[in-house]
C-alpha cells in the first residue's frame, strides 16, 4: 500500500478497491490467566468464559458484504476519528478489499448518531463498527441493533450489551494488567502506586491490584495526585513509608526526651513503583520519588509517557504499549513510518492502530476465525475475546533508555 493511495482513500466515505498484501494471520489459542496464588497468570490454560455466554459468529464476509464505520468525523473528536478511519481503510485494502466499507459521520450529538445508524440500516449494512466515544457506544447498545456491532470503546460497568454487540478499545486497564504480568514474571509482587484523581485513575489502580493478586502480590500503598500540580511530596512520602518512618522517630524522641541522629527510610516491602502519568508530570514526580528513597526500585508507568521519541529525563521507566508504537525495526515500524505522514495519524498513532485492528477483528468474527477464549495478533496488541463479547489486549513491555526502547524480557 502506498501513502498516496491511502491519502486518496481517506477522502472518501465509501471504499472498495483491491490490494495485494496477504490477509491477516489466523487467530491462535494461547494460555489464559490462572488464579493460583504465587503462580504465573499464564501458567496454564483456564476456561475463559461460561459456555452459556458463547456467542455465535456472524455470517462470513463476502464480496457483497457491507460494513458501516460510524465515527465522529466532525466536531471535537474529528482528528481522532480520522486517524481511526485511516487505519481501518488501510487494513481493508491491505487485506484485499473484500466487501464494501461505508463511513458515516455521527458528529457529536445523540441525534447525529441516531440518524447515521438509521441510514446505515437503510443502506443494508451487514455489520457496524464504531462509534468511538464511550457514551455513543452505550447509546447504540441501547438500540439493540439487528446486525453485529463492534463498538470502539467500552461501556461503563453495569451496562448490559445486547446479543452480538462487541466492545473493543484502548483501555488503560490493559496497560495496568500488562505491567502486573511483567512485574510478576520477575517476582516483583508488591507495588506502591500513584495515580491521578478521578475515575481513570481508579480504574487503572483497580486493574493493577487485581492482576497482582493473581500473582500472589498486591498494591500495598497508593496515593492520588492532581495533574499539573508540581509539589506532591506529601503523598509520595506517605506511600513510600518515609513519613511513617519519621513519625516513629518523632515518637521515640518524645519518649526518650532527647534528640538522636536519624535518617528516615522507606518501607522495606516495596518491589516496584507504578505511576500513571503523562510525560510532563513524570518529569516532576520522578525526582520527588528519588528524594523519598526510590533509588534501586524498578519504576513502571503508563504509555502516556511515550510520544514516539526517547526521553533522557525518563530513562529507566518501564511501560507496556502496543506493538505499533514500540516496534523499532519490524513490520509495525515500517507501517508506522508510512502512516505517520498523514497528519491525523502523526497526532494519534494509537487510534490508527485501533482502526486497523477493528477491521481485523470485524472480518475475523465474520469468517469464524475468532471465538471466545482465543487471541488475535494485531497492531494494538494480542486481542483477546473474553466474556460477553468484550475484547482486551495483551501488550509489549519495554524500558525507556536515552537512545531508544529495550524489551523488559531481556531483564528477567
Amino acid at each position: 500500500m502506498t501513502l498516496a493511495f491511502l491519502l486518496v482513500v481517506s477522502l472518501f466515505g465509501c471504499a472498495s478497491s483491491p490490494q495485494s498484501r496477504p490477509a491477516n494471520p489466523q487467530s491462535q489459542v494461547l494460555p489464559s490467566p490462572a488464579t493460583a496464588v504465587g503462580t504465573s497468570p499464564d501458567a496454564g490454560v483456564v476456561a475463559q468464559s461460561d459456555q452459556s455466554e458463547f456467542w455465535t459468529p456472524p455470517p462470513a464476509m463476502t464480496r457483497g458484504s457491507r460494513i458501516a464505520l460510524l465515527l465522529p468525523m466532525t466536531g471535537p473528536y474529528a482528528t481522532t476519528a480520522e486517524a481511526a478511519r485511516d487505519g481501518f481503510l488501510a487494513e481493508y485494502f491491505n487485506a484485499g478489499a473484500q466487501g464494501e466499507v461505508r463511513v458515516y459521520d455521527v458528529g457529536d450529538s445523540p441525534e447525529w448518531l441516531l440518524r447515521a445508524y438509521q441510514q446505515a440500516l437503510n443502506d443494508g449494512v451487514d455489520m457496524i463498527v464504531g462509534p468511538l466515544k464511550k457514551e455513543s457506544v452505550a447509546q447504540l447498545a441501547a438500540m439493540a441493533p439487528p446486525v453485529p456491532v463492534l463498538g470502539l470503546n467500552y461501556m461503563d460497568a453495569g451496562y448490559q450489551a445486547p446479543f452480538n454487540f462487541y466492545q473493543f478499545g484502548l483501555a488503560p486497564e490493559d496497560e495496568a494488567r500488562a505491567v502486573a504480568d511483567d512485574a510478576g514474571s520477575k517476582r516483583l509482587l508488591n507495588a506502591v502506586a500513584l495515580v491521578p484523581e478521578g475515575d481513570w485513575g481508579t480504574r487503572v489502580l483497580g486493574a493493577l491490584d487485581e492482576r497482582l493478586r493473581q500473582w500472589g502480590g498486591r498494591v500495598i500503598s497508593s496515593g492520588r495526585y492532581r495533574q499539573g500540580v508540581s509539589d506532591q511530596k506529601e503523598v509520595i512520602s506517605s506511600i513510600m513509608g518515609v513519613s511513617a518512618s519519621q513519625e516513629r522517630h518523632n515518637a521515640l524522641t518524645r519518649a526518650l526526651g532527647e534528640r538522636t541522629e536519624f535518617e528516615a527510610g522507606r518501607r522495606g516491602d516495596i518491589d516496584f513503583i507504578f505511576i500513571a502519568t503523562r510525560a510532563q508530570d513524570a518529569r516532576v514526580l520522578l525526582p520527588q520519588f528519588r528524594f523519598y528513597r526510590s533509588s534501586g526500585l524498578p519504576q513502571y508507568a503508563t504509555s502516556m509517557i511515550y510520544n514516539g521519541r526517547p526521553d533522557a529525563e525518563l530513562a529507566s521507566l518501564r511501560f507496556c504499549d502496543m506493538p505499533f508504537t514500540v516496534d523499532s525495526s519490524g513490520v509495525w515500524a515500517d507501517e508506522r513510518s508510512q502512516a505517520s505522514r498523514l497528519p491525523a495519524v502523526a497526532a494519534y498513532p494509537r487510534l490508527y492502530a485501533l482502526g486497523a485492528d477493528a477491521y481485523r477483528v470485524a472480518t475475523a468474527l465474520h469468517s469464524g476465525r475468532f471465538r471466545s477464549g482465543e487471541l488475535l495478533p494485531g497492531a494494538s496488541g494480542w486481542m483477546e475475546w473474553t466474556a460477553r463479547g468484550t475484547l482486551t489486549r495483551r501488550l509489549e513491555c519495554v524500558e525507556m533508555r536515552a537512545d531508544g526502547l529495550v524489551p523488559t524480557t531481556a531483564q528477567r
